[in-house]
């Protein structure tokens, strides 16, 4: 797979995820956020999200600042603003980067691949106003703690530890909703993902403030043990009835499909990513008419086919050894193909150059048409959007 279809498909991912309205708004513990007011969020670090601005529909100029909280003696600094391309002047590197893969949507504020360290105080303001206030902990994919009820595997245990000077900290799971199946008619899974939350606990076993997610008190006490986000997957197989169907129906979904094409070298190894796909969302592959699933892969300890992590399955695994034949792979996100793969029987020999020059224009040509038709759709849901200016609920 080259560099270049693997960044096309990660763009078009992104794009897709944005125009399908199917981005997480995080998880919080207590009462529903409320406009004004601060809003405690865990999120999952490597899956897109948005943060919701109150009345970025309206069409009014609108700000967005960040604070890390780690840095006590710091206000909060300006990073992207609407009305304009030219983008804030920052100085700090950390930003710079939180900066340059951020967009704002009618708004809202949307981060395609959020970062660990890019946890901290989102503001959203217009003139001297704030609209909303967003404490966020991005928590690192690269340390979930994947269980499968079926394997008979357990989650994590509630824990305490000692914080110093007579502090404990209660440390715990806070669960998601289960999703839907990810299929229907036929066995499949369903996942929920937890959020690592801790209370502190004083030497008079007094509760000090509500819990919180897991990074944010670790500002307060860097002392408090690192503990990985969850994903907990079982089986399960739903018939293909009108209340599953309107379940994984989404009434602002648009139609579409990415196609790709790899030509993959002995050795190699591939990762597909299937578009829209995240943590947060049913998401299923299959290998020709073959469904695959997460428990059928780790019982036969596959090592040359496995699904990812960090996005709950959206990204598969593929390694050419043995191949000998050409295979379609297609991925299914709440329900619908988003993506098909048809993955050449593998080469020792590298493509010559007069038909490497042609699969990189046909490529481009197809990339570039992509692009447009992808920027056209969204543009026309932008301009639908701004015909709703009651349509923005935090």
């Amino acid at each position: 797979m080259s560099s270049r279809a693997a960044a096309v498909g990660l763009f078009l991912s992104l794009t897709l995820a944005i125009t399908k309205g199917i981005l997480f708004e995080g998880h919080a513990l207590g009462p529903r956020c409320v406009p004004s007011h601060v809003c405690t969020l865990a999120f999952i670090s490597d899956n897109p999200v948005i943060l919701r601005c109150p009345h970025g529909l309206l069409g009014v100029f609108i700000t967005w600042q960040y604070l890390d909280l780690a840095q006590t003696d710091e206000r909060p600094i300006t990073f992207l603003r609407s009305g304009t391309k030219q983008r804030p002047a920052v100085s700090h590197a950390s930003l710079q980067r939180l900066q340059l893969k951020s967009r704002l949507l009618a708004g809202n504020l949307y981060i395609p691949s959020p970062g660990v360290g890019d946890s901290g105080l989102y503001t959203c303001r217009t003139g001297d106003a704030t609209l909303a206030y967003y404490q966020v902990d991005f928590q690192d994919a690269d340390s979930i703690q994947v269980s499968h009820a079926s394997l008979g595997e357990t989650a994590l245990g509630n824990t305490t530890a000692d914080l110093g000077d007579g502090a404990r900290a209660r440390l715990f799971t806070s669960w998601g909703p289960w999703q839907p199946c990810d299929r229907c008619g036929r066995p499949g899974e369903r996942k929920r993902v937890g959020f690592c939350y801790a209370q502190v606990i004083t030497g008079k076993e007094q509760y000090m403030g509500r819990p919180l997610p897991c990074g944010m008190v670790r500002w307060k006490h860097p002392t408090l043990p690192k503990r990985g986000p969850e994903l907990r997957v079982e089986a399960c197989q739903v018939p293909c009835d009108e209340s599953y169907l309107l379940a994984m129906e989404d009434p602002n979904a648009v139609p579409l499909l990415v196609y790709t094409t790899y030509h993959p070298s002995f050795q190699d190894t591939a990762y597909l990513r299937c578009p829209t796909s995240s943590i947060y969302s049913p998401v299923y592959w299959q290998e020709g008419s073959t469904a695959l699933t997460r428990l059928q892969l780790l019982q036969q300890n596959s090592s040359s086919r496995s699904l990812d992590e960090a996005t709950g399955g959206g990204i598969l695994r593929l390694s050419f050894q043995n191949r000998s034949q050409s295979t379609f792979y297609q991925c299914y996100v709440n329900g619908h193909l988003m993506g098909k793969f048809l993955i050449t029987a593998p080469s020792t020999y590298p493509l010559t150059g007069g038909l490497a020059s042609t699969y990189s224009i046909v490529e481009a040509l197809v990339v570039g048409m992509s692009m447009f038709l992808v920027f056209l759709m969204f543009l026309s849901i932008i301009q639908s959007c701004r015909k709703k200016p009651g349509a923005t609920v935090v």
